[in-house]
C-alpha cells in the first residue's frame, strides 16, 4: 500500500513537472556578439513567449547544463518533459541585430520560423514579442506589429510622445436637412491636416462645396469655401482605429456669406504605422447661424417677388481622407 502511495505521488509529481514546463528555450547561438547580450536576447525571446502562451517556459541557462548531460535537443527535451524547444540564432551586423527563432516538436521536426531585426539591442524587447506572437499563433512577424512593437528601422519607437504630422486631401458628400426645405445635395473637396499623438489628433482644413445637382433641379443649393478646426480621440490602440470628436466649421457661403456650423464625427484610420493613412469619417454638423436664400420670381405682368427663407439645416457628410 505505501509502495503504491508513492509511486502515485511520483506519477503526479511527474506529470505536473511536464505539463508546467512543455517548452524548453535553448541557449542563443550567437554571431559578433558578447556571451552577456546573447544571454539577455535568449532570456527576453524566453519571457515573451512564456507570456504569450500562457505557460511555464524553461530558460536557456536552466536547458544549457542539462543539454551537456543529455548529448542531444530530443533527449534534453525528453529529460525535461518538454514537448517543443525554441532554437534561437542573433547576429550582429554592425549595429543590427537579426535573431531567428524555431520551434521545433520533441522530436526535432521544425513547426514554425519567425524572424525580426533590430536596429539595436534596445530593439530587442519589442522584437522579442513579434516574435513570440508569430510562433504562437503560426504567423509572420510583419501581421504581429502593433504600435508598441514598431522597431526604429520600420519608423516607430515604442514610447510615442511627439506629435506627428499627416498632411493629405479629403472629399466628401453632403446631405443637407432642411426641415421641409428641400435643399440640393453637396459634394466637397479640400485640404485635411492632422496633427497626430498616441489617443488623439487636431484637425484643421480649408476646402471648397459646389450643389451635387443642377440649380433647376433643386428647390434650394448653397455652397462655397469652408474651414474647419477639431479634436477628435482614437477608442483603439492598434493599425486600424476607430475614432471620435468634434470641431467648428467657420464658411463663406454663396446665400449668406459668413456662415458658422458645430459638427461631431466618427471614423476609423487605416494604417497607422504606416507613412500613409487612409481614413473614412461620417460627420453631422448644425449650422449655428442661418442659411439665407432669396429666390426671385416674375409675374405676367412682369413683377418680381422675392421668397427669403432663413434655414439651419443640419448636415450629414460621409468624408474618404489620404494623407502623408
Amino acid at each position: 500500500m505505501g509502495l503504491r502511495v508513492v509511486l502515485w505521488v511520483c506519477a503526479l509529481m511527474l506529470w505536473s513537472f511536464s505539463a508546467a514546463a512543455s517548452v524548453m528555450v535553448l541557449p542563443v547561438e550567437g554571431t559578433n556578439l558578447e556571451p552577456g547580450e546573447t544571454a539577455a536576447i535568449g532570456q527576453m525571446v524566453a519571457g515573451a513567449y512564456q507570456k504569450e502562451r500562457n505557460d511555464t517556459v524553461i530558460p536557456p541557462k536552466d536547458v544549457e547544463k542539462v543539454i551537456d548531460e543529455a548529448g542531444s535537443y530530443q533527449a534534453a527535451a525528453q529529460k525535461l518533459g518538454a514537448s517543443e524547444y525554441l532554437f534561437i540564432t542573433a547576429v550582429r551586423l554592425k549595429e543590427r541585430v537579426v535573431v531567428t527563432a524555431t520551434l521545433y516538436s520533441a522530436d526535432g521536426k521544425a513547426l514554425h520560423t519567425a524572424k525580426m531585426t533590430a536596429d539595436s539591442l534596445d530593439d530587442i524587447e519589442p522584437a522579442s514579442e513579434r516574435i513570440a506572437m508569430a510562433l504562437v499563433g503560426r504567423t509572420s512577424t510583419k501581421q504581429t506589429r502593433t504600435l508598441d512593437t514598431i522597431t526604429q528601422s520600420e519608423g516607430r519607437r515604442p514610447n510615442r510622445t511627439w506629435v506627428e504630422k499627416v498632411m493629405g486631401i479629403k472629399a466628401g458628400l453632403t446631405y443637407p436637412l432642411g426641415y421641409g426645405n428641400s435643399i440640393a445635395p453637396m459634394m466637397s473637396f479640400g485640404f485635411d491636416g492632422r496633427l497626430e499623438s498616441r489617443h488623439y489628433f487636431l484637425e484643421f482644413g480649408v476646402g471648397f462645396t459646389v450643389p451635387a445637382v443642377r440649380e433647376r433641379e433643386a428647390d434650394l443649393a448653397y455652397g462655397g469655401l469652408y474651414s474647419e478646426l477639431g479634436l477628435s480621440y482614437y477608442l483603439g490602440d492598434s493599425n486600424i482605429s476607430p475614432y471620435i470628436g468634434g470641431g467648428v466649421l467657420p464658411r463663406l457661403m454663396s446665400q449668406s456669406i459668413t456662415n458658422f456650423a458645430l459638427y461631431g464625427q466618427g471614423g476609423l484610420m487605416f494604417f497607422r504605422e504606416s507613412s500613409t493613412r487612409l481614413y473614412v469619417d461620417l460627420r453631422v454638423a448644425q449650422n449655428v447661424l442661418p442659411v439665407r436664400f432669396s429666390n426671385y420670381t416674375y409675374d405676367d405682368a412682369g413683377l418680381s417677388y422675392v421668397d427669403e427663407r432663413r434655414v439651419y439645416p443640419t448636415e450629414f457628410t460621409l468624408s474618404v481622407g489620404v494623407g502623408w
